[in-house]
């Protein structure tokens, strides 16, 4: 005979509470644009917001990686690269329910550089511009220029990852600039995904950098970009 045909009403509605209950086991949250992947959940801002927590049961926590906007290429006097925003990840940190403010750095303009976001007390600093006729700026990743910018990130406060520019290219957060190469982006194992890679200057950059990459600039055409717009990506287990 089928077990369940021997439990009765008021055992089934126990079995739903209990469901009830271990679904609330769980870190509940809105804000940014919210996916599923595997047991964890995302909220993925791309423009300033709000990180809103219901609720947070104990021993439950959050990873987030934070990242800046790209710094601009050099829009006058020759071409040289943005440096990539710069990035902070953390993982297994502690959260109170509350609302925490949320600052998505834009990328930067030509000639500008990129603007910081902000998180839970982090701060991750915008990648520098490109100069073409000195040296670059300095930023989350250094510009390219006629010598590179300084990076910025890893010895502030927040720390984190950023790289120097070069002659022309721009820093990344996962590697320095070399020559007109832009740096390397940063490879996060936690997101699944590149952040903020230094811009480049050669005959094939479309422009378009996304997740705080630097702007590029395009030697065929001429063309210098703006930096990538920051990103802030939130996750945790919801199941």
């Amino acid at each position: 005979m089928p077990v369940l045909s021997t439990v009765g009403a008021a055992s089934l509605r126990a079995f739903g509470a209990f469901r009830q209950g271990a679904a609330a086991g769980f870190i509940s949250a809105t804000g940014g644009t919210i996916t599923t992947s595997g047991n964890y959940k995302y909220h993925t801002f791309t423009s300033s917001g709000t990180f809103s927590v219901a609720s947070v049961p104990s021993g439950r926590t959050i990873d987030f990686i934070l990242v800046a906007g790209g710094g601009g290429a050099s829009g006058s006097g020759g071409y040289a690269a943005g440096g990539g925003g710069g990035v902070v990840e953390r993982s297994s940190q502690t959260i109170a329910a509350g609302s925490y403010s949320v600052t998505v750095g834009t990328g930067g303009a030509v000639g500008t550089s990129g603007n910081n976001s902000l998180f839970k007390g982090d701060t991750a600093l915008g990648g520098g511009r490109g100069n073409a006729t000195g040296q670059g700026f300095a930023g989350g990743s250094g510009g390219g220029g006629t010598t590179g910018g300084t990076a910025l990130q890893p010895t502030s406060a927040s720390g984190g990852y950023g790289y120097a520019g070069a002659s022309n290219g721009g820093g990344g957060a996962g590697g320095a600039a070399s020559g007109n190469e832009g740096g390397a982006a940063y490879t996060s194992t936690l997101f699944s995904n590149d952040y903020a890679g230094g811009g480049s200057v050669d005959e094939t950059s479309a422009g378009g950098e996304v997740n705080g990459g630097g702007g590029s600039a395009n030697t065929d055409t001429g063309q210098a970009y703006a930096g990538g717009n920051g990103v802030l990506v939130v996750r945790y287990l919801y199941q």
